[in-house]
């Protein structure tokens, strides 16, 4: 009897720890293929085989650190430390990434030493690590400088806990994103790296996915759909781009980078066919060597990164230039941009000059790829210094795929960061102040104008869409394209920001008013008020200055070196003329610009001259007139009391809607030039301005005293005629950047909510 129960006691032992090695081994599978929240689960239910086999602790650990459960993770690791005679050194390597992706940079850095004081002299890691630190120090030279931004998840709706990259903003829709990812439900299902079915170890490949913002593209990102199986595939499908005007799509698809292809589709929604035409990208770039993460800044210039030889090590950047009927051979943007680290996922600004992209090079990056900036210039023929996004944007894992929206104001892009849903998640930024680099070219806005989209329906949900069969109803294309037959179909409440531009005049609120603003010095009743009379011009071009004019323009000048804190603005009043409103504040906006000359000529800096062009018919028998006044920080007094917008003002047109102290008006473009179409005459309070150290004319419309009915406007607007409007601030008559206006919130209270 003895020995039968030894025997059954052996047995039951034998089974209970061929149960525990299998778990081990599953365990381990899901581990390598990456599926660390299926390796977790395993492991969770193997108590005995955690307490007892360090390999099983630690494996549980790492799975713990990547799902994004850092504390359980640094307990687990300092557990082994304790417990195990012979910790594996990895511990302190993890514990290091922990307090890394905390941003306590310090303490990372300590952790890292002692994981290198426990690896061989000639471990390859050593490198990967010493890197490491030297992203901690750049960390904290970084960590506490000041940022004018900040990054917010999209959330649980547009994110999982799958991996969700490459978010591309929609150039027709302000509320609309595209992106790319990997996550459960995709066409595909689960794949090895083969392509082959395989629902047990598999990884899902990629689909291409819109979502929407239920605030006009400032948050609450929802409404998640697939674009549909006329893009996507059982294979990798990414989305790498749209063309200007959103008819041409530029998607990568593959089994693998080694037989991938670049995609342009171009879409017909035909009633009848409901098809999309696809042709294979004809340019020397090829995913197979190495070609990856293309931005189309054109139709005629693409920026990429790339591994192919010849390069400076890692993945460098390289822009390729369609000229005279054919693509050019790549070209590496050289070593200012590119090192021996990865630069990657490139972005090009509205300027051309700016170039965002990523790296890892740790004298830039504070962990992983960071997003930075460079400037090119053009007289030199060099680049910046790479600038860092600083910690509120970049974090110690990957950051990519940045983007900025064409409001100028609203970045996108993809970050591993440890505070995310899963692999990696998409993040907005927003920015305090409007991005100069995103003006908008004279020559883009007209190629916007000539061609206005309406919104068709939202594609339905993607399950739908790959359980519909073969030769029934197609699901709807990506939603930048839509016929010109379908627009009767499409309710009024769907029309999107840029449908045809009618001529036809639209309501327009009530302007306000401003009362009291006084026509003369004298009726201020401030003595000694520096009295400067307006300039009046006749012609198309200003006459020679008189005597009298030049005198005057001496006292301004030597008034502005006096009060070297003030700012002059020079706002000019012109008669509407037939080519139209635009036209017409341009010419003012030119007349001004001459008097401005002739004070920097005087020695008047041109970062001090801020230039307003207004339509009026109150300027008598003359064509145009030219006032004077003044801004002054908050905090600083005058030396001698000066003309102020909207106190103490000696303006040629009294009462004109935009004297007044505090305004908001709304921004609907920024030119090179002038403002060549009609689409402005429809609207008041019209006015373009320019800052005279700066190359953009900005055009405003409406004249609003509370930002509640400036932000009522612009939705109105986004609603018509216009691609893109936001609310500017002006106070005194000058622009207000987001922190001039938070300092002056104490005399203006309304500009809290202009601010928040």
């Amino acid at each position: 009897m003895r020995i039968l129960l030894l025997a059954l006691l052996s047995l039951t032992v034998g089974h209970a720890l061929k149960a525990q090695a299998y778990k081990k081994e599953e365990a381990k599978a899901f581990f390598v293929n990456q599926r660390y929240e299926e390796a977790l689960a395993v492991l969770k239910t193997a108590e005995s085989l955690v307490a007892n086999d360090q390999e099983a602790r630690f494996l549980l650990a790492v799975s713990y650190y990547q799902t994004n459960q850092l504390e359980a993770a640094g307990r687990l690791f300092q557990s082994i430390i304790r417990s195990e005679k012979d910790p594996f050194p990895e511990c302190w390597l993890y514990l290091g990434k922990i307090r890394h992706a905390m941003n306590q940079f310090a303490e990372a850095a300590g952790y890292y030493k002692d994981y290198l004081r426990r690896i061989r002299a000639n471990s390859p890691n050593r490198k990967m690590v010493w890197d490491d630190i030297r992203r901690c120090a750049t960390g904290m030279r970084l960590q506490y400088l000041p940022s004018e931004v900040y990054a917010e998840n999209l959330g649980p709706k547009v994110n999982t806990n799958g991996d969700e990259f490459a978010p591309v903003p929609s150039p027709n829709f302000s509320n609309r994103l595209y992106f790319s990812s990997m996550r459960s439900g995709n066409l595909g299902g689960r794949r090895d790296e083969n392509g082959m079915p395989d629902s047990r170890t598999g990884q899902f490949y990629s689909d291409i996915f819109s979502c929407r913002s239920a605030t006009g593209g400032g948050g609450n990102w929802q409404e998640v759909s697939s674009v549909g199986y006329l893009v996507n595939s059982t294979r990798h499908d990414v989305l790498l781009d749209f063309n200007a005007d959103g008819t041409v799509l530029y998607f990568f698809q593959g089994w693998h980078h080694e037989d991938a292809k670049i995609i342009v589709d171009t879409f017909r929604n035909d009633k009848e066919e409901r098809t999309v035409s696809s042709d294979v990208f004809k340019g020397p770039i090829n995913p197979a060597i190495g070609d990856e993460a293309f931005f189309f800044a054109s139709d005629n210039l693409v920026f990429f990164a790339s591994r192919r030889p010849g390069g400076y090590g890692g993945l460098d950047l390289y822009r390729l230039e369609y000229k005279n009927g054919q693509w050019g051979t790549p070209v590496n943007l050289g070593p200012q941009i590119n090192t021996a680290y990865d630069e990657t996922t490139p972005f090009l600004a509205r300027d051309r000059i700016t170039l965002y992209y990523s790296t890892n090079h740790p004298d830039f990056s504070i962990g992983g790829l960071d997003i930075v900036k460079a400037v090119f210039n053009a007289n030199s023929e060099t680049w910046t210094t790479p600038e860092n996004l600083l910690t509120k944007i970049n974090s110690s894992e990957d950051d990519a795929y940045f983007r900025i929206a064409k409001d100028g104001f609203t970045g996108f892009f993809a970050s591993s960061r440890k505070d995310g849903m899963g692999q990696r998640d998409l993040y907005a930024a927003h920015f305090d102040n409007f991005l100069p680099e995103m003006e908008l070219r004279v020559d883009e806005y007209y190629g916007y104008v000539e061609s206005r989209l309406v919104e068709p329906e939202v594609t339905g949900p993607q399950e739908d869409m790959a359980a519909n069969p073969e030769g029934e109803s197609l699901p709807a294309l990506p939603e930048e394209i839509i016929t010109t037959e379908e627009v009767a179909s499409v309710p009024e409440a769907e029309m999107s920001a840029e449908h045809e531009i009618t001529g036809e005049q639209e309501e327009v609120p009530v302007q306000p008013q401003v009362d009291g603003a006084p026509e003369t010095a004298s009726e201020a009743g401030n003595a000694g008020l520096l009295f400067l009379p307006p300039i009046y011009f006749r012609m198309d071009t200003p006459e020679a200055f008189s005597a009298d004019q030049l005198r005057q323009l001496q006292t301004i000048a030597d008034t502005m070196q006096k009060q070297e804190d003030a700012y002059l603005v020079l706002t000019a009043y012109q008669k509407e003329v037939e080519s139209g409103k635009g036209a017409a504040i341009f010419k003012g906006a030119q007349q001004a610009e001459a008097v401005a000359k002739a004070l920097l000529k005087k020695g008047v800096p041109n970062d001090r001259i801020f230039i307003r062009g207004l339509l009026s018919e109150a300027v008598g028998d003359q064509e145009c007139s030219v006032d004077f006044s003044f801004y002054l920080p908050e905090g600083k007094a005058a030396t001698t009391p000066l003309p102020v917008v909207g106190l103490r003002y000696a303006n040629a047109v009294p009462r004109h809607p935009v004297h007044q102290r505090l305004l908001y008006k709304v921004q609907v473009g920024a030119l090179s030039g002038a403002y060549g179409t009609n689409s402005l005459d429809a609207y008041e309070g019209v006015m373009v301005e320019r800052q005279m150290d700066g190359p953009y004319y900005r055009y405003t419309v409406g004249a609003f005293t509370t930002f509640e009915e400036a932000e009522a406007f612009k939705v109105k607007l986004l609603r018509g005629a216009f691609t893109s409007a936001y609310v500017a601030a002006y106070i005194d008559g000058r622009r207000a950047d987001q922190m001039r206006a938070r300092r002056h919130i104490i005399d203006f209270p309304d500009l809290k909510a202009y601010t928040d």
